[in-house]
């Protein structure tokens, strides 16, 4: 149960950094993880039932089934008793109230579990549980998200303070065997079953790398198994000193999975190993199309893509490293193959070296590039799109022979800027013209704060604070009944321009010189004070008081 745990707090927080939470071997990474965690609620409860000791000591069934109530027990309390009670605290909106409310389901849960001989932080995963099925977890997760990093902080500092550093040195060669042992077991526990569900070599090394350390709940049941007396203090020690080193040790670990994954693709392996057992099917025939498009993962932007290149009949082929999302697209008629493109054979498979265009459409960093110089080298001529999620990939990438790199960073930046700008009314023309400069100049306007400030003029900023715009209603017998504008010379006379007329339940936007006014009408008027006021008098004049202007 120790070793079978790894960190989801560390691996989460590195694969963000690194930008590969959705590539392949971090939607392996995520899945395992979140099991594992899942799993620490059944882990907790076997350890009294390997602790039993003596016939007084309850039996593996009566041990199971009163953790089984327990845990029933609060999820169902979760689900239909804390809803209400949240429901009551949220209408008073009072939000220390609330936050009161959350810490004493927290504390209450744990002490339940603690009664009943289990862990403190069993009840307080098992409050979390329950919360998460209220209608409120959106807002007691923005309650408690402010905690999280102090109390991670907190918990691994605590970790730190066990550790006996005097134990450490004495007996540094069991602790130094201890760590490769793990780190050696765990990646292999981890690189097998990737590889058995038909991902390639490369995925499997890079998940079996970035799942090789003890995780946080380790900690945890390390700790009630000492209390429980199925550690002793030296095995205990041992465990916790090499739990600590390969924590440690995962960056670099992560770091250097794909060098270790290239030495072991040069061994002499079966085939299916490198690619994956799922692409024995797609090597055995080669794209035959010729000035084609090849797009890089089936994600939203790759899928988007196709819809597109099919309406326009460009014909494209798809690689994609999942196996269902493979089967999932066949089975729509995609031509999509399943292989992984940090290899030549793979690229060469695709028809690269006859294609027009290549989009490279995935989220990992490290394969991006990997692919655009293979593809490179494989075709001078062919033109690359790369999308990477920030800016730091773009030099990289146009290095390695991009043509054209999409950062997600800034093209939200480039829509929000012109959003901005149309509220402004700045011309639309203009707003295109600044886009194209953008994204021609490969983001480095945006980039280059020393860059000198356009001249932009925006017509309309104080336009509309200058203007008057009023209305008038056409009366019964008003001289201006069944007279056209062009016989009113209104514009002339007045200098107020006639925008719209509403005419019963019809509006009569921008009317032409031939408008003939009927009784009833109601006449929207624009201009300055001064011109409205004249237009008005025009249009309102009494027949014995006739304008001057009639």
């Amino acid at each position: 149960m120790l070793l079978a745990m790894s960190s989801t707090a560390v691996v989460f927080k590195l694969l963000s950094d690194r930008g590969e939470m959705a590539s392949p071997q971090g939607n392996v990474a995520a899945a395992v993880l979140l099991f594992q965690d899942l799993l620490v609620v059944v882990c907790m409860l076997l350890l009294p039932v390997l602790a039993a000791r003596g016939d007084s000591s309850p039996s593996l069934w009566q041990s199971l089934g009163l953790g089984t109530g327990v845990v029933v027990l609060l999820l169902v309390v979760g689900r239909f008793v804390v809803p209400s009670v949240l429901f009551h605290v949220v209408r008073t909106h009072n939000r220390e109230l609330f936050l009161m409310l959350l810490v004493l389901l927290c504390l209450g849960s744990s002490a339940l579990t603690a009664a009943l001989g289990w862990s403190l932080a069993l009840g307080a995963f098992l409050a979390g549980l329950a919360l998460s099925e209220s209608e409120y977890a959106t807002q007691t997760l923005a309650e408690v998200l402010p905690f999280r990093d102090t109390l991670s902080s907190l918990f691994f500092v605590s970790v730190g303070m066990l550790l006996d550093l005097g134990f450490l040195v004495a007996n540094l060669p069991l602790v130094l065997v201890t760590v490769l042992a793990i780190l050696a077991l765990k990646f292999v526990a981890g690189a097998l079953p990737t590889l058995w569900a038909g991902y390639p070599l490369r995925i499997a090394v890079l998940t079996g790398a970035t799942l090789a350390q003890i995780g946080e709940f380790s900690f945890i049941l390390a700790d009630r198994g000492l209390a429980l007396g199925l550690l002793n203090r030296a095995h205990y020690q041992t465990f916790l000193a090499a739990a600590v080193l390969t924590i440690a040790l995962t960056p670099l670990f992560i770091a250097v999975g794909p060098r270790l994954a290239d030495l072991l693709a040069a061994l002499p392996l079966p085939e299916r190993w490198r690619t994956g057992y799922a692409a024995a099917e797609s090597i055995e025939k080669k794209v035959s199309a010729r000035n084609h498009v090849v797009i890089v993962g089936y994600g939203l932007n790759g899928r988007n893509l196709a819809r597109v290149l099919r309406v326009v009949d460009v014909d494209y082929v798809i690689a994609e490293l999942n196996p269902e999302t493979v089967r999932q697209a066949r089975a729509l008629g995609e031509p999509v193959y399943y292989g992984d493109c940090t290899r030549p054979a793979v690229l060469e498979h695709l028809g690269v070296g006859a294609a027009r265009l290549l989009v490279v459409a995935i989220s990992d960093p490290a394969s991006s590039r990997r692919i655009v110089q293979l593809a490179r080298h494989r075709n001078p001529r062919l033109y690359i799109i790369a999308r990477t999620r920030y800016l730091s990939e773009v030099k990289e990438l146009r290095r390695l022979g991009a043509n054209v790199i999409i950062p997600e960073e800034f093209e939200t930046s480039v829509e929000i800027f012109a959003q901005v700008l149309r509220e402004y009314e700045v011309p639309r023309n203009l707003i295109a013209d600044l886009i194209e400069r953008v994204r021609g100049d490969q983001y480095e306007v945006l980039r280059d704060f020393k860059v000198p400030a356009m001249k932009v003029v925006l017509p309309y900023a104080n336009v509309l604070e200058k203007m008057d715009i009023k209305s008038c209603w056409i009366r019964d017998g008003s001289p201006v009944e069944g007279r056209t504008l062009a016989e009113l010379n209104l514009r002339a006379a007045t200098g107020a321009t006639l925008v719209a007329v509403r005419r019963g339940r019809e509006l009569l936007l921008n009317p032409g010189s031939d408008l003939r006014f009927q009784s009833g009408d109601i006449a929207i008027l624009i201009g300055d004070e001064a011109q409205v006021e004249r237009a008005l008098g025009l249009l309102d004049s009494s027949p014995e008081e006739p304008s001057e202007n009639r």
